[in-house]
């Protein structure tokens, strides 16, 4: 599948998130990051990772040489029936759910700075490609993680989550942030302490968001003595990937209650879980969402999403579904649903005609209730409309409900669903109260009466897609093209020069590293990259004892001064030098 098919498949609403790969953004140092990333990686991996991992590089695209290209990577994820984009940064947590159900991995086009090589606490090209994609192949996962998709698309959230991902999303960006200052990492560690303790409740979305993390970014499978890896957060962090395997990181079997523990984005984790197959995940993923709005309805659901302040769907048993924000409930039982606009009104999951946001932009309002005795509305035709005087378009007539909510007006046109059923009832010159409260007054035009005595099930998003404007997709480019500083831009020529002199051959290049070597100690002594970089090449040919031994004692000087971050040793032991 070309990457033309894959956008295709994108709803109007998801496109704006879309951008492009701009490939010769990515300089040298960028790529020596990738390279030395990947190689530590798929040397630990290649042993302590999921079966499907050392396959699943090349058959997805990705080489550990070089940065991959978003456009092969589709090409070769289409075979599984999935499709890659290119985002930027963090991207909504419900757009995210809306991709991952569609099969399209979203993969952010930048790549982590060398300082940050052991661990990056924000997407890169590293975590959502090398991470995310070589599990796919396998079968059962991949069908796993669209579900995941499907049900996390419908989980509701609240305005305290969007704080929440906002600060994260704010704190990981200056984390990655060369030019980030000790107080702004500081004030954004402050922001996200403020948004979780405004928290009120743990959401749908919140549970959801932790299962996610326990499995897809940091899951184990087999047993907690007897693991292999597969979360995306642990394949692509070589700091990760080997402390994960220390005493003092727990290893404990992953249950539903998992969702209970929370965690934090920016740290190495503390405990994993580990699950005995991936068709368990999908057992555990049941077991967590059994009391989801969308599962159980009724008025819990209707609770959660007034809690939210988002938009949902709410379905009806007469097979009406309203889109929109649902504000109030007005009764106990209820009685009566207020939904700020704009909102749609749909059945089978298609918008009604003449029914779209537009139209009802202002709001939208429904009792639902049997009437005053006990029949259900949702249960009678147009004809048994004749029992409350309808002889036609224009007949005046008065439904009274349970919960005292009184209706007249003149009934002018009637929706009926596909078994014959009313599902929606327009009125002109109609009043509706319920006791001393006015709910719809004649002045505000005519008034659309849904049909419905039950909620079975209420969900966050829309239930037609079309609901949303539409968006164009960005013609913004990433990664953007770096401005170096002086000091970056002779360190940029370092690694040039030590390209070019390598492929003039040895002599040049022990010549050039030499030299190199002297105006790394110099002027960039917390900068070990490039050292592994040459040691690797004097390893290869097995020349310049000397020189190997300089480059090495350097890196380890630079690893003892803030060894968590340096992953010297790993590089060393790669070399077959530690």
């Amino acid at each position: 599948m070309s990457l033309q098919a894959t956008l295709d498949r994108i709803p109007a609403h998801l496109r704006r998130f879309v951008v492009q790969q701009d490939y010769s953004a990515y300089d040298e140092i960028d790529q020596a990051v990738w390279r030395f990333t990947l190689l530590q990686t798929h040397h630990q991996l290649k042993h302590t990772a999921h079966q499907s991992y050392v396959k699943g590089l090349n058959r997805t695209g990705i080489y550990l040489d070089r940065i991959p290209r978003i456009e092969e990577m589709n090409d070769c994820l289409s075979e599984f029936g999935w499709g890659a984009v290119c985002v930027h940064g963090f991207i909504p947590p419900r757009a995210f759910q809306e991709f991952q159900a569609l099969g399209i991995l979203t993969i952010n086009a930048d790549i982590r700075r060398a300082g940050n090589l052991a661990y990056t606490p924000s997407p890169d090209i590293i975590h959502e490609a090398a991470g995310h994609a070589p599990i796919i192949p396998d079968p059962i996962y991949a069908r796993f993680l669209k579900r995941f998709g499907e049900v996390g698309k419908q989980a509701f959230a609240s305005k305290e989550d969007l704080a929440v991902y906002t600060a994260i999303k704010d704190l990981s960006s200056i984390k990655e942030d060369l030019n980030s200052t000790p107080a702004q990492i500081e004030q954004a560690m402050e922001d996200l302490y403020k948004a979780l303790d405004s928290v009120p409740v743990t959401t749908e979305a919140a549970f959801l968001g932790r299962l996610h993390w326990w499995t897809v970014e940091y899951g184990l499978i087999g047993k907690p003595e007897d693991y292999k890896i597969y979360g995306a957060g642990i394949l692509s962090s070589v700091g990760e990937s080997t402390m994960l395997h220390l005493p003092e990181v727990k290893k404990m079997r992953l249950r539903a209650r998992c969702v209970e523990t929370d965690y934090d984005i920016t740290e190495q984790q503390p405990q994993l879980y580990v699950v005995e197959s991936f068709e368990r995940l999908d057992e555990i993923l049941d077991q967590v969402v059994a009391d989801f709005a969308f599962k159980v309805g009724g008025k819990l659901a209707l609770q959660r999403a007034v809690a939210s302040g988002e938009v949902g769907t709410v379905h009806f048993n007469s097979g009406l579904q309203v889109i929109g924000e649902l504000t109030e409930i007005v009764g106990g039982k209820p009685g009566y649903l207020r939904f700020t606009g704009p909102c749609a009104l749909a059945c089978d999951g298609k918008i009604l005609d003449g029914h779209d946001r537009t139209y009802h932009a202002d709001g939208f309002g429904m009792p639902v209730d049997r009437l005053a005795d006990g029949i259900a509305l949702s249960s009678l035709s147009t004809y048994d409309l004749g029992r409350f005087g309808y002889r036609g378009p224009g007949s005046r007539i008065s439904l009274d409900y349970r919960s005292g909510i009184h209706l007249e007006g003149n009934l002018d046109n009637i929706v009926t669903n596909s078994r014959g059923d009313l599902l929606l009832l327009t009125f002109n010159n109609c009043r509706v109260t319920m006791g001393d409260r006015l709910l719809f007054d004649p002045a505000w035009g005519s008034y659309d009466l849904g049909v419905g005595e039950s909620v079975p099930s209420a969900h966050a998003g829309a239930v037609d897609l079309d609901y949303w404007p539409a968006t164009e997709f960005s013609e913004a480019t990433y990664p953007k093209h770096k401005r170096y500083s002086s000091s970056e831009q002779q360190l940029l020529d370092l690694y040039r020069n030590n390209l070019a002199a390598w492929d003039e051959g040895v002599e040049t290049a022990l010549s050039v590293f030499a030299e190199t070597t002297e105006v790394l100690e110099r002027d960039f002594p917390d900068h070990w990259l490039q050292h592994w970089n040459m040691l690797e090449k004097l390893v290869e040919v097995d020349r310049g004892v000397k020189l190997s031994a300089r480059l090495k004692t350097t890196m380890k000087e630079i690893e003892s001064r803030d060894f968590s971050r340096i992953p010297v040793t790993l590089g060393l032991r790669y070399l077959g030098l530690h």
